[in-house]
């Protein structure tokens, strides 16, 4: 009967959005969902209750929540202890049984590598580089947030052309291209405005990371002030995955798997093209990935191995067709 039939869940909490598709066994996606920020290290006991239990019922329309034969979820910031504890007896109280919690950077991985060993770099608003080691073992290197960290992330883009604006009206320099182009991306007359739109923000690290596709298609346009931030960027990154290649076996001539992933490293970005010119240039030899599945699609397949169900490929060509992006 059609009340006994399972369901398998796949849920992505990110920085700026949390999408989710739900799917049975036999290759069907019955649903899919998409809400606001995951970040459970920022976000309050009850909005993450609300954003999980929101989920559940935007999916679950005429199915019963025991109806869910695994689940993953995966938040931002759901690596700690104190987090994950917090978010597994949320999961609990809204229902589901079975689930597996991780973080959205090892969903993401996940999604490129499967069970497979290679080193993830992913940046958007934030950035991190999280490492599957040859013996199985994760490592991450970065990931702490715009205060303590994003190396090379929107984030930092953002707020390299902010404090490089606000700089040169200090020093009473007339406003450079790229300023006025910023001027113009958020409104302002001035660039001292900049300063109380940032600090008036109730999420800041959002609001400047916004500004970063302004700075690479002025990088891309030739502004030399846009490129200089961005080959910092691109050397930050390349930074990350110089630490990350100790994980692996020093005496090897083959290249390391390496995936770029993020709004910031899609594979026609200029950061992307830079990232590669600096690591080629510090005798880095990489094997370059690219993501093809949406995380939370992949989270579906993670809970269907998990329950220990085959899954077909044709579930999986169906599920690489779901695109949150837009």
């Amino acid at each position: 009967m059609a009340d006994k039939e399972t369901f398998f869940l796949g849920v992505d909490g990110g920085g700026t959005k949390t999408a989710a598709v739900l799917a049975n066994a036999s290759g069907t996606i019955i649903r899919t969902a998409r809400k606001g920020s995951g970040n459970v290290a920022i976000l309050d006991r009850g909005t993450v209750a609300q954003l999980i239990r929101s989920i559940i019922t935007d999916l679950l329309e005429r199915e019963s929540v025991s109806q869910i034969g695994w689940a993953t979820f995966a938040f931002a910031g759901a690596g700690r202890r104190e987090e994950k504890e917090m978010v597994s007896a949320l999961i609990r109280g809204a229902g589901v049984q079975r689930f597996t919690l991780m973080t959205d950077a090892e969903i993401l991985h996940y999604s490129i590598f499967g069970d497979r060993a290679g080193i993830l770099i992913s940046s958007g608003t934030g950035s991190i580089c999280l490492i599957r080691d040859p013996q199985g073992n994760y490592h991450q290197i970065g990931g702490r947030g715009f205060l303590l960290g994003d190396e090379g992330s929107g984030f930092f883009i953002g707020n390299q052309a902010i404090r490089t604006a606000l700089h040169d009206a200090e020093l009473g320099r007339p406003p450079s291209p790229l300023t006025r182009e910023l001027l113009a991306f958020y409104g302002l007359e001035q660039p001292e405005n900049l300063v109380t739109i940032v600090y008036s923000s109730v999420n800041p690290s959002n609001l400047i990371a916004s500004c970063a596709r302004l700075v690479c298609e002025a990088a891309e346009s030739g502004d030399a002030s846009a490129l200089s931030i961005i080959e910092q960027a691109a050397m930050a990154l390349v930074e990350l995955a110089e630490q990350a290649c100790r994980f692996f076996d020093s005496r090897s001539t083959a290249p390391i798997p390496l995936a770029l992933a993020g709004g910031i490293l899609t594979d026609v970005s200029i950061v992307t093209q830079k990232f590669k010119e600096l690591a080629e240039q510090r005798g880095l030899h990489f094997t370059y990935l690219y993501p093809e599945l949406e995380p939370a699609a992949a989270g579906v397949i993670y809970a269907l191995r998990k329950a220990g169900e085959t899954v077909s490929s044709n579930l999986i060509e169906r599920l690489k067709k779901i695109d949150f992006s837009t």
